[in-house]
């Protein structure tokens, strides 16, 4: 059977975040749901359904452990397991766990150049299926080899390089926020995604008295053995400067969802990410049953380089 990766995001709790990291070290993976008190074999919860397909081989990354930006990967020994959990100062949780080997147990920082970048280790629900396992399992056996360290010259050079124009998109997306601000960065987003492959159609709020929660209202097209599909896609537009804390639009994006009845949502911000608007997006994803995402501070950069590079350097 083939392998699967599955990513648990942060524990919010610092106390119960190391308990569970002592208890990975110990042979098990745990995962938490305060209100649960019965083995989810005899009590189904359809929103965690996710932890009854992890099978015996799979991988676990537990995002943010034992500190934010830094991950936990390991290898299971087998399924799902429900026991007495463990003592939190809320009482007993994180029942739910799955026995693991030790000895595949591998520590790295989530942005570490061995992991490529087609792994999202960014969970916007708390136990979220990585579909990448390729990319992940070289990632793995990148950080296990030290690959970046013995590189050829010549591949050394593209890497520096690279990185140096890395370094440059700060500067890029402070642009991008510096000539679009306000209702202009929204039209400079609609002209990006106008140009994006399979796009239907696009709607604005530009001339609406409010646009519940939507300045973009994107649907694309997906077609699958010739039967077209579409997705409905809300997007909030912030040119913000600095670290992005406010997470108002975030509750505006689950107002776009409700109102236009869509399948997804997407914040893109020239702020920085937080670690405070990563949980609520994770939050509202899951409580809402739908995916919100983020793109934010250097990304929005690289989102207009990769579709609309006209936009910065012209044709």
């Amino acid at each position: 059977m083939t392998k699967q990766v599955f990513a648990f995001a942060k524990i919010n709790d610092q106390q119960a975040r190391l308990r569970v990291y002592d208890e990975l070290k110990n042979g098990k993976s745990r995962f938490g749901m305060w209100s649960q008190t019965q083995s989810m074999d005899k009590v189904f919860y359809p929103k965690h359904a996710i932890l009854l397909r992890v099978q015996k081989g799979d991988w676990i990354v537990h995002v943010n452990m034992p500190a934010y930006g830094k991950c936990v990967a390991v290898q299971t020994t087998g399924t799902y397991q429900f026991d007495a959990g463990i003592d939190c100062h809320w009482g007993k949780d994180f029942h739910n766990h799955f026995p693991v080997d030790v000895s595949t147990i591998i520590e790295f920082d989530r942005n570490d150049p061995n992991i490529l970048p087609s792994v999202n280790l960014a969970p916007r629900r708390r136990a979220q299926k990585v579909l990448q396992v390729r990319d992940f399992l070289q990632s793995i056996a990148n950080l296990k080899s030290g690959q970046f360290d013995d590189m050829d010259p010549a591949e050394r050079n593209i890497t520096h390089l690279r990185g140096k124009v890395t370094e440059l998109l700060p500067a890029i997306t402070k642009q991008i926020h510096e000539m679009n601000k306000s209702k202009a960065f929204e039209r400079f987003l609609q002209r990006i995604f106008e140009g994006m492959p399979n796009t239907i159609s696009i709607q604005n709020g530009f001339g609406w008295k409010t646009d519940h929660g939507a300045d973009l209202i994107v649907e694309f097209e997906n077609p699958i053995v010739n039967v077209n599909l579409t997705t409905k896609l809300v997007v909030q537009a912030k040119s913000f400067t600095g670290k992005h804390h406010d997470t108002h639009a975030v509750d505006q994006i689950e107002i776009g969802i409700n109102e236009y009845e869509a399948d997804a949502g997407l914040l893109i911000t020239t702020g920085k990410e937080t670690e405070a608007l990563e949980e609520y997006i994770r939050e509202k994803s899951e409580q809402m049953g739908k995916t919100i995402d983020l793109i934010a501070g250097d990304e929005v950069a690289r989102f207009v380089l990769r579709y609309a590079p006209d936009l910065l350097i012209g044709k």
